[in-house]
């Protein structure tokens, strides 16, 4: 009985704050724009914010990757503009990433944001490809060991303002029963999510979507269940349909339901003209 008193009246500390500082905190995150007002708004006021822990929804050929890689070459955008002026992680699970579509994308952004200061950028194009860091965690036991390993990455790179996992259930796709996957994908989105938390980074995870059979048909939803579905603190859903690409938010506290549209261009995220 005593052992259980001690656990109940043992000594924690915790921040305790008021909503006008949680206000001023909320507001002095920085964004990772997309180049596309209309689907920023989706995002939030200014883009993707670093306190983001986001699931990002599609079928194949909505535009996951591409936005991933937009968001990638966004968050070196210089400060002058507003910008982070930071570095990148990309987890690749399942070879999406291709070096030549990236650059494609981060040129073109680094050049429009030259055209919007109106005088030469400061910046090496090999200089600005080493912003972004890379790995291939192909497989499970790979991916786990480089998950394990981020803490101290980051550490090591503390610039790096946004981490792509592309895509979260790739790795998950054979040998293990939901119980265990489940398990495991939880304790690891945890060690994430507070990383992130701690550092003020913006998380993005891309996801697939499968058939659920129903008594009279199937419906297509995100993988991975339906409690993976609470773990991110925003969801959006990708949809490409008669040439216009839309962006959803499903859940988002503050742009619920919320709808944007927006193309992909050989410059990247781009609004419809």
């Amino acid at each position: 009985m005593s052992g259980k008193s001690n656990c109940l009246v043992r000594d924690t500390h915790f921040k305790i704050v008021n909503a006008g500082e949680l206000w001023q905190r909320e507001n002095s995150l920085s964004s990772i724009p997309t180049f596309s007002q209309s689907l920023d708004r989706v995002l939030g006021n200014n883009g993707l914010s670093t306190n983001t822990f986001m699931e990002l929804l599609g079928l194949p050929g909505s535009g996951k990757t591409q936005l991933c890689l937009q968001f990638c070459a966004s968050v070196q955008i210089p400060e002058t503009l507003g910008g982070l002026n930071a570095e990148a992680l990309y987890i690749d699970t399942n070879t999406n990433f291709t070096i030549c579509r990236f650059k494609e994308i981060l040129f073109a952004s680094l050049d429009r944001c030259r055209k919007l200061l109106s005088m030469p950028l400061d910046f090496r194009e090999n200089d600005a490809l080493k912003k972004l860091h890379y790995v291939n965690a192909f497989g499970l036991t790979k991916f786990c060991a480089f998950l394990h390993r981020l803490p101290r990455f980051i550490v090591q790179h503390p610039r790096i303002k946004l981490i792509v996992i592309d895509s979260i259930a790739f790795p998950f796709k054979d040998g293990m029963d939901t119980r265990q996957r489940t398990g495991l994908l939880f304790r690891l989105m945890a060690e994430l999510q507070q990383i992130a938390v701690e550092k003020q980074i913006a998380v993005v995870l891309t996801n697939e979507m499968s058939t659920r059979l129903g008594l009279s048909s199937g419906s297509v939803v995100g993988s991975l269940g339906d409690a993976w579905a609470h773990r991110s603190n925003k969801r959006l859903l990708l949809c490409h349909t008669n040439g216009q690409r839309t962006a959803l938010s499903l859940k988002d506290n503050s742009a619920v339901n919320a709808v944007g549209t927006f193309q992909i261009t050989l410059e990247g995220i781009r609004d419809i003209n």
